[in-house]
């Protein structure tokens, strides 16, 4: 990785651990940041990076899940890597980058829980 690809993963994993300090964030905002930051990057170099964010934000107590849009429960996803594989392996099925609504939610239950 060169400096650039790793500022802008260090940077996206720490604006999403803010953010889910109070609420949930949809998994496209992932690629959506990626793209922005560096914008010439293959899709492969995005999802590379997007899946290492996942790893480490997987080690802070993140967990991947779907939010039902009616109740706005959270339904979390177990806490592995393997779970992080499978929205990876759902991504790559679409054949482009996630858009609302897609794939998964990202969530840190502690912290969410904490504020009730």
């Amino acid at each position: 990785m060169i400096e650039s690809e790793v500022i802008a993963a260090v940077t996206l994993a720490v604006d999403v651990s803010r953010e889910l300090d109070d609420d949930h964030v949809e998994f496209w905002r992932l690629a959506t940041n990626l793209r922005r930051s560096l914008p010439s990057a293959d899709g492969e170099l995005i999802r590379g990076l997007a899946r290492a964010v996942l790893v480490a934000l997987l080690d802070r107590g993140v967990v991947l899940g779907d939010l039902d849009g009616d109740t706005g429960e959270f339904t979390a996803w177990p806490a592995t890597v393997a779970s992080i594989d499978i929205a990876m392996a759902a991504w790559r099925s679409l054949g482009r980058d996630p858009d609302m609504g897609e794939i998964a939610w990202l969530s840190r239950p502690s912290s969410l829980d904490d504020g009730d």
